[in-house]
């Protein structure tokens, strides 16, 4: 049986490209957030936070009570979107994208 369709997702994927461009976040826990407030919540968490029960969703005061060291980065979203593109044009460079589902998923034929 051949493979005819590939779902791609990136996880972690703003925490990701934060950690790609900031080599001094790379190994280390890091919550992605609208603003820099403790009434907020992370939007994306990056795969350490994650091994702390961070997730997105999870409001900046209870991931510093669960992960003392996390770092709060401010989102980026013009970074994200030309990431996604970058993505897209090294995907595409092996196979055929056929439907972009988000920033951070498509699929592949």
């Amino acid at each position: 049986m051949a493979l005819r369709t590939l779902y791609v997702d990136f996880n972690s994927y703003f925490a990701s490209v934060e950690q790609q461009l900031r080599p001094e976040l790379r190994g280390q826990p890091i919550g992605v957030v609208p603003v820099t407030a403790d009434t907020t919540c992370c939007i994306a968490a990056s795969y350490e936070a994650k091994k702390f029960g961070i997730k997105t969703g999870t409001l900046v005061s209870e991931a510093k009570a669960r992960c003392s060291d996390i770092r709060l980065v401010e989102a980026r979203p013009p970074t994200y979107v030309e990431f996604h593109h970058r993505l897209i044009e090294v995907v595409e460079s092996c196979t055929p994208v056929d439907k972009v589902y988000s920033i951070d998923e498509m699929v592949v034929n």
